[in-house]
């Protein structure tokens, strides 16, 4: 019973190192030494070359494993101190972008205001300019028409003037005024000349707008000429000049008053103009210094956005400078313990090995002839 209970046991030993063997074959490593220390075992190698190799093999690997794992954490040190600085590198920016944002946020809303404020100047310039054109255009009709005041008045005047000339050079003597007991001699023919043309004359007058009223008046003046050159005696000829004389100066009067209120209105004029030319000069001043307010805002607002949008694409580049070194520092780490991984698989092997020279020596011949059996001819 015993006996068959310690055959059972060893079948089992033998089962579980084949296993090992078959797992340590699975690498390029563990199949590499197995040939090399069944090659050496086949030759007559000493087991003593066999273990020395594999220890060597052994302290190599953990040799390399501490240079890997010292230079490893030397460039995580340094990727940190990377990471650190880009990341503060963006903090400052971002810092520098927040108060860029203020200062705009500051100077929109004014330069906002002020337009809004020009726009409300620039309106009531426009209406007080309607104001002055409207007041100009006025008072241009007002002159216009005081100018054709003055050369109707000035016909009449002619008229009135023409008519007593004819009398004055067309006289037979001794004279055209009485004088004492000199008497006044006029032709029939003369005052029908006058007649005439003071009728012409009052026609002419009744067409026009500021005299209609002296028209009249001549028109009367030639009525009674008419009448007049019938008898051509000495006191209707007085009569007809003495009324010539009094119109003339009723119109001289008349024109005095005229140009008195035309001298008034252009006094007026001036003196409203002067206010209204006043209030365009301080809309004028106003909409100037705005302007110039509007400008200044604008060019800091305009140095503000550049500076930001430097700051902005500094941002962009920095992040993506900080995210290349992060991928770099990632993929460093990645490929570290892909190595370490490997080569604590390789250790494991060799130390597998290790053990299994140490206690199973019998099985590892074993399992190295049954390979030869298999026709391995890798370890022939």
């Amino acid at each position: 019973m015993k006996t068959t209970l310690l055959l059972v046991l060893v079948a089992c030993a033998f089962a579980t190192n084949t296993a090992l063997f078959d797992r340590i074959e699975k690498s390029d490593l563990g199949r590499t030494l197995l040939n090399t220390i069944a090659i050496q075992m086949t030759t007559g190698e000493p087991l003593e070359r066999i273990f020395q190799t594999l220890y060597d093999l052994e302290d190599r690997y953990i040799a390399d494993q501490k240079e890997d794992d010292a230079n490893n954490q030397a460039f995580q040190q340094v990727c940190d101190a990377d990471l650190a600085a880009l990341n503060q590198e963006l903090a400052n920016l971002e810092q520098r972008n927040t108060e860029l944002q203020a200062v705009l946020d500051d100077l929109v809303p004014i330069r906002d205001q002020k337009i809004g404020q020009k726009k409300a100047k620039e309106l009531q310039k426009a209406e007080l300019q309607k104001v002055i054109d409207e007041t100009t255009a006025k008072r241009q009709e007002q002159a216009d028409d005081f100018e054709a005041q003055r050369q109707e008045y000035t016909f009449v005047s002619s008229v009135l003037a023409e008519a007593r000339r004819l009398f004055t050079d067309n006289l037979q003597a001794p004279s055209f005024l009485q004088k004492g007991e000199e008497k006044v001699h006029v032709t029939p023919q003369i005052m029908a000349q006058v007649a005439s043309h003071m009728s012409q004359g009052a026609h002419k007058a009744s067409t026009m707008k500021h005299v209609r009223t002296f028209g009249k008046a001549i028109k009367l003046l030639a009525n009674l000429a008419n009448r007049t050159q019938q008898f051509a005696n000495q006191e209707l000829t007085g009569r007809v000049i003495k009324l010539i004389d009094d119109l003339q100066n009723q119109l001289s009067q008349a024109f005095d008053l005229a140009r008195k209120a035309e001298d008034d209105r252009t006094r007026a004029f001036q003196a409203y103009m002067s206010l209204l030319n006043k209030d365009m000069n301080k809309y004028n001043s106003s909409i100037a210094n705005l302007t110039a307010e509007i400008q200044s805002l604008q060019d800091r607002i305009d140095a503000t956005t550049s500076s930001q949008n430097d700051v902005l694409q500094r941002i962009q580049a920095k992040t993506q400078q900080r995210d290349d070194r992060r991928g770099e520092c990632q993929e460093a780490a990645y490929d570290y313990q892909q190595r370490r991984s490997a080569r604590d698989g390789d250790r494991q092997t060799v130390s597998d090995l290790i053990g299994v020279l140490n206690t199973n020596m019998r099985d590892l011949k074993e399992y190295i002839a049954l390979r030869i059996a298999a026709g391995d001819t890798n370890l022939e």
